[in-house]
């Protein structure tokens, strides 16, 4: 697809373009690609995301342009999947490393774009911040004692009855509210945790062997193999690029 292609997507495809009042969004990131994965549409928020003088920027370019190989091929995914109607994505918790080393916690809605005649011809939606926002915590209150004890002892043995009991909740209880509220289990959420902790000691130079001993984790091949899954790069890549972009900076 050209450039004007690119540019005119709305137009040729004889539907109207996202209302400018996304622009005043503060806590979310919204977003419009074609089929090539291109970004159409971008608010403002997305082009601070992205480090660009102008939201204009993103219009062309891929994920794959601004997030590590593996996350953009992950969203990629998704996007291919949402487009082919075989995907529901609905504030889907992701953890997204940019190429510069910044995590960014989002709550990712997506939806199949269609031209006039009811065609797919893109996909769009909105990443909720997690970190800008504080109206996406106010659903999960009743987790707020529990989240609490995570993230205090996410680098200990944690029993997930406690956590129930934490949240007045019996343990098949807890842990399905849980998932339904953050696509994911209490013990995929601590290993979350634990991850993000990891790398903000590796971005301030923790070595490899003192960051994983610190964020719980039994072993380094079994650090490196969930840090990898959850970043998308081991932790030795993640350790060079924060250090390059220190020397950059």
């Amino acid at each position: 697809m050209t450039a004007m292609d690119v540019k005119n997507f709305y137009a040729k495809h004889g539907i109207s373009s996202p209302y400018a009042i996304f622009d005043l969004l503060s806590d979310t990131f919204y977003f419009a690609k074609n089929c090539n994965g291109q970004f159409v549409c971008a608010n403002k928020l997305l082009q601070e995301k992205f480090d660009l003088e102008s939201a204009e920027d993103v219009i062309g370019k891929t994920d794959f342009d601004f997030l590590s190989h593996d996350v953009a091929s992950r969203i990629r995914e998704d996007d291919l999947a949402v487009m082919a109607g075989t995907l529901v994505v609905k504030d889907k918790f992701e953890v997204v490393v940019g190429v510069n080393g910044k995590l960014f916690w989002l709550f990712t809605t997506k939806t199949p774009i269609r031209n006039r005649k009811g065609v797919i011809v893109g996909v769009e939606g909105f990443s909720r911040d997690a970190e800008r926002s504080q109206n996406i915590i106010e659903p999960f209150q009743v987790f707020k004692s529990s989240i609490e004890y995570m993230q205090r002892e996410y680098m200990n043995d944690i029993n997930i009855a406690d956590l129930a009991e934490l949240a007045c909740m019996s343990l098949s209880t807890f842990e399905r509210k849980f998932k339904k509220h953050f696509s994911q289990t209490p013990i995929q959420y601590i290993k979350h945790l634990r991850i993000h902790q990891a790398c903000k000691l590796l971005a301030t130079g923790y070595g490899i062997k003192k960051a994983f001993s610190e964020t719980g984790f039994c072993d380094q091949s079994y650090f490196t193999k969930e840090f990898r899954a959850v970043i998308g790069m081991t932790p030795r890549q993640f350790s060079l690029l924060a250090e390059q972009t220190k020397v950059a900076s």
